[in-house]
């Protein structure tokens, strides 16, 4: 068995927005850059074990999946079920009376902890704190960890973005009549 790091959602959100192929797509970026593989990697976890760009591209497109469920009002579920299916993660009892997660040796360790990240989240936090940017030119992922839990953009400038947009469709519209 191997055990399945413990990842930050902050890990999760920045290797989604980072490598999710369909998050790129609905914004238009499709060529931007890649942060280096070996970067993402070792601010995961040394234990993530190697792999690929499209390894990569994939497990952050089905963690994706997560995010665009919760910001649409679906059921998460699926999203979540499918995620940690292949990897299996069983819960283990550790000796210092801690949950740890372990996967069967030649099962991603990395899906597994974004699968685990995302179920412990949605555990303590709920779905409706997970949502995908509400910005014109923008798909990024976010979660929300704020007092209030009204979050609707994923970071200050697409929120001010947001606001200096429609500031100029209300002036547009007050000109045009």
């Amino acid at each position: 068995m191997v055990a399945v790091p413990r990842l930050d959602i902050s890990d999760v959100v920045d290797l989604v927005n980072h490598y999710a192929v369909r998050a790129r797509a609905a914004a238009g970026d499709e060529g931007k850059g890649y942060r280096p593989l070996r970067e993402v990697l070792a601010s995961l976890a040394p234990q993530v074990g190697e792999c690929s760009t499209g390894e990569l591209q994939a497990l952050a497109d089905a963690a994706y999946e997560v995010f665009v469920a919760a910001a649409d009002g679906r059921d998460v579920a699926p999203a979540v079920n499918a995620l940690l299916a292949p990897a299996g993660p069983t819960p283990v009892l550790g000796a210092n009376g801690d949950v740890v997660w372990e996967v069967e040796e030649g099962r991603s360790p990395l899906r597994g902890a974004l699968g685990v990240t995302l179920l412990d989240w949605l555990h303590t936090r709920g779905a409706e704190r997970l949502g995908v940017c509400g910005g014109r030119r923008c798909a990024d992922a976010f979660a929300d960890a704020s007092p209030a839990g009204r979050r609707k953009f994923c970071s200050a400038t697409c929120l001010n973005r947001h606001k200096v947009a429609e500031h100029r469709r209300r002036a547009a519209l007050l000109d045009a009549s």
